[in-house]
């Protein structure tokens, strides 16, 4: 462990100190009886040298005596004082082990682990900055600096376990030093967006999140958003507010959306982040190598624009003017071999034939264009429950599946079915209308950003909007 600025527990240094002390005092104090009345028997026998010879012999017997009990003495005390201190020290330490351990535990269970919108460094346990003297202690949990609190060097006592209060204080990434929320008492569920340039990410995002707020309150559910650097959601949500599109994601470092959602009465609240990266970012491989972000994710939301499906386009020609709906050029089997790819070598390369633990929920947007409807949207789900018995979600995925054979992309469904944990297909229209000046009016944005949340938390269950439990 790196040497904390903290005072270390009584057993594990001053008490060292102070039992040292003691036994040299001990050992002079003892002792100097016994010098003396060595000098007076050399006095003694000095003076008279024949007639003292009886007294000095008997002195000599009683100075043995006395000294040999004292140094006894001394050797007990020295041995048990030792003993002591080790057998403190060893209850010390099991004491901190086995709190250390309980925090530990602590955290697997209720899946506490923070994510860092910086650096996207994941950590179970950030730095912690003393709220007095600001000194920053990178390991803050029991050790021989104190079992279930710790003393700074200014004096501060600071808890060393989230089940005692460590997440009052103010929590660093141990990385770059960005501050952290809740004090990284959190389960952190990242949840990037994955899709190609004007595949309309950032539409979707701001949308999905302003429904997601709208709704919780009726699902039992306690929404409150938390601004990272740099986040632009407010602006992005006035603009469509108003009829506007926002901007096109300019950053190729991954941004962070988050927000808190977690169920009335739960106390450990769910952090989520919904992660974009500007789609540019997918044609320079280096640029999205960096993006360690994706290594930790609990999930991904890939959304696919119909668009950039030319056998689509083929069929829309003559018949839409689909240069309203900003086509995203970038094929999807191409967007999804860059993200296994950045995977796989974000996992040093030994993932290639594995299949990758995360959830996937892929999610056809721009579904007002016209005429998609009747094919895999709202109308298309109705007709195909009817004819066929089945759930909603089931009718979903039978649709989209069925409308990326038919175009030509059962290699990418191929793909993403084998590398993934997991695969549900949503439709949505982040828009509702091409822009017009005119309020926007999103449909389905939510759902499966739910739909991960729900899988990647063991508080939030929204089984009353799957009509079943995922």
């Amino acid at each position: 462990m790196k040497r904390q600025p903290a005072e270390k527990s009584y057993f594990f240094d001053k008490g060292y100190r102070d039992i040292f002390g003691l036994m040299v005092r001990t050992w002079s104090n003892t002792l100097k009886p016994v010098k003396n009345e060595w000098r007076r028997v050399q006095v003694v026998f000095d003076s008279n040298k024949i007639a003292g010879i009886v007294t000095f012999l008997s002195d000599i017997v009683i100075f043995g005596a006395i000294t040999i009990a004292i140094l006894a003495a001394n050797i007990v005390f020295s041995v048990l004082a030792v003993a002591f201190m080790a057998v403190m020290a060893v209850l010390t330490f099991i004491g901190f082990t086995l709190a250390a351990f309980a925090d530990f535990l602590f955290c697997i269970f209720h899946k506490i682990s923070s994510q860092c919108p910086e650096c996207q460094h994941k950590t179970m346990l950030p730095s912690y900055e003393c709220p007095v003297c600001g000194a920053i202690h990178t390991s803050l949990r029991p050790s021989k600096y104190g079992i279930l609190k710790r003393k700074c060097e200014c004096g501060k006592k600071l808890p060393t376990t989230f089940f005692n209060g460590r997440q009052k204080l103010q929590a660093i990434c141990p990385v770059c030093n960005n501050g952290l929320k809740d004090g990284g008492a959190h389960v952190d569920i990242a949840i990037p967006v994955v899709g190609g340039p004007s595949s309309g990410k950032t539409c979707f995002i701001t949308m999905a999140i302003s429904q997601i707020e709208k709704i919780a309150p009726a699902k039992g559910l306690v929404f409150s958003y938390s601004p990272t650097n740099g986040d632009d959601f407010h602006v992005n949500s006035h603009s469509m507010s108003l009829g506007y599109v926002p901007d096109k994601t300019a950053d190729t470092k991954m941004r962070y959306y988050q927000f808190h959602l977690t169920p009335k009465g739960v106390k450990n609240k769910n952090l989520v982040s919904i992660c974009d990266v500007a789609g540019e970012t997918y044609n320079d491989s280096i640029e999205i190598g960096k993006q360690i972000g994706y290594k930790n994710a609990s999930a991904f939301l890939v959304v696919i624009d119909p668009l950039s499906i030319k056998s689509y386009v083929d069929e829309l020609n003559g018949k839409v003017n689909t240069s309203r709906y900003m086509a995203s050029a970038m094929p999807i089997d191409e967007v999804l071999d860059i993200l296994i790819n950045t995977l796989d070598n974000l996992n040093g390369g030994n993932s290639s034939k594995e299949q990758f633990k995360q959830d996937v929920a892929v999610v056809f947007t721009k579904c007002d264009i016209p005429g998609l409807d009747g094919e895999i949207g709202k109308s298309a789900v109705a007709d195909y429950m009817k004819k066929n018995g089945v759930s909603r979600f089931d009718a979903q995925n039978q649709l989209c599946r069925q409308f990326l054979i038919k175009h030509g992309e059962a290699n990418f469904l191929n793909i993403i079915n084998a590398k993934f944990h997991s695969v549900q297909f949503f439709t949505a229209s982040s828009l509702g209308h091409v822009a017009n000046g005119t309020s926007f009016a999103p449909n389905g944005v939510e759902e499966p950003v739910l739909w991960l949340i729900d899988k990647a938390s063991k508080t939030v269950d929204l089984s009353s909007l799957w009509g079943k439990k995922i």
